[in-house]
Formats: structure tokens, sequence, C-alpha cells
């Protein structure tokens, strides 16, 4: 067998998210980017064994440095620059791989990570070129209560409000640092913690945002944290925040360096 850790990033704005969902990924217009993966593989004469990804995006959701492991048939197994140059030349344009090295067998890419960094984009004016990556929030923010509310999410906590969980799921998770900065004309929300939940940034954010446009007040969020309901997290479903903001900005391993300041995608004077 032989094994490779993948760099990945990727515009998921066309993606139904990260993960091949059976017999629909053959389905005309769905598109998951683990198909695409896939598919560049299979064309290539490739046989893959197993393919498995940091972090499960959402439909919509972007990555920066999702990480991959990749196992394929030993035989006629390509150096990791030649694999590089086969997925460069086969995958869709929304998709790069920006690092293709030799693994260990035994490497698993969402097992073995420590933590994950996820950065959202929220502009504070309408774009004629970042509506697929930003949320255009129109009403002016707060954003001292947008800074409160933010913070509010550190710690040991329990996200079930705040996320789409299976029954058997335990909605603990540690959140080590929740960031805020601002780069022209955008807020850049960043959080890194041990694991997420599906939907668990967008509600994040948009808890936030509620926060600081005076909709809701910062407590109610240290409340539902402490005492999470199925009325708090239905409530809190209905003001997540848009995919097109959100993107997987990296996964640390053993050794790894921790991320530096936020950097934003893109650029809005």
């Amino acid at each position: 067998m032989a094994s490779y850790r993948l760099l990945i990033e990727y515009d998921g704005s066309r993606f139904q998210g990260w993960q091949k969902q059976g017999a629909r990924q053959s389905k005309e217009g769905v598109r998951t980017v683990a198909g695409s993966l896939e598919h560049a593989l299979h064309e290539a004469g490739l046989r893959l064994l197993y393919l498995g990804g940091a972090g499960r995006t959402d439909a919509g959701v972007h990555a920066l440095g999702q990480v991959a492991h990749l196992h394929l048939e030993p035989r006629e197994a390509p150096r990791p620059g030649e694999l590089r140059r086969i997925l460069d030349a086969a995958l869709p344009q929304d998709i790069a791989i920006r690092d293709v090295r030799s693994c260990p067998p035994r490497f698993h890419a969402r097992h073995d990570a420590l933590d994950r960094t996820y950065l959202y984009q929220i502009s504070r004016r309408r774009s004629a070129f970042g509506k697929p990556w930003i949320w255009w929030v129109k009403r002016n923010l707060d954003q001292d209560r947008l800074a409160q509310a933010w913070s509010a999410f550190e710690g040991d906590r329990d996200v079930s409000a705040f996320a789409d969980l299976d029954t058997e799921e335990d909605g603990r998770a540690r959140i080590f640092r929740c960031e805020l900065a601002e780069a022209g004309a955008l807020i850049l929300l960043r959080v890194r913690a041990t694991h997420f939940f599906r939907r668990q940034v967008r509600r994040m954010v948009g808890a936030a945002v509620a926060c600081a446009l005076g909709e809701e007040e910062p407590r109610r969020i240290q409340e539902d944290l402490r005492n999470p309901t199925e009325a708090a997290n239905l409530f809190w479903g209905a003001k997540a925040s848009p995919a097109s903001g959100l993107f997987l900005s990296s996964v640390r391993y053993p050794g790894d360096p921790e991320p530096g300041p936020p950097a934003p995608t893109i650029t809005i004077p």
C-alpha cells in the first residue's frame, strides 16, 4: 500500500461538501471534493484503496488547508511529486493541491489531528468580486459586542445548542481561541478547537452577529453553553450564517507550530 498526505484548498461554492455521498455522487449536479479527487485518480489509472479528510466541510464551505490521507495500490504507485502533477492536470479549477508527501500507512488525517482552525469572513460593504467568499452584513455591527459574544465560546464547552449532532454524539469540545481581526472592509473571525460538529461555526458566527446587531445579548450565548436545550438549538439554528464566508483554514498535527494571526483570503479595501 502506498500512502500519501495531501494538503488541499478548494472553493466550496459549487460543491456539496467534502464527503462523497454514495450513489448520489453519480447524479448530475452533485459534486463533492472527495468525489472529484477519486474521479481524477480513476482517470489516471490509479487504484484507490482509501481516501479520508481531516474535516467534513459542508456544502458551500471552502478550505485553505484541508488535509487528507490517501492509500493507493502499491503497484506502479507514483512518487509524491508525480502524483501532484497528475492531480493538477486532472482536477477542476476550484480544487488545488498545495502539497503531496509520503506518510506512514497508519497516518490518519482526522484521528491524528491535534486541532482545527476555521476562518469566517464578514464584509461591511457590498463587494462586486467577493460575494462567494464573504457574508455581507448590511447593518452596522457593534464591534465590542461582536468581540464579547465571540470570545464567550472559548473554553471547554458543551456546544449542543450550536451544532447539528447525531444522537450518539457528545457535544463537548475544547475551544482554544476565538479571535477577531480587521482587514480593510473585512471582519475576520477565527476559531481553533479540538474538533467541530456540523454547522457549529456557522451558528457561532450567526450568534455573535445577532449580538453585534443588538438582537440578542452575549449572556444568552453563555447561558446556552451552560445549559443547552432543544429550544436553544432550534433558535440558534435559525441564526446560522451563510456557508459562503467559512473556510477550513488549517489542521495541526504533532510537531506543527501553532497558527499565526488570521489573514484574509480576499482583500476588500
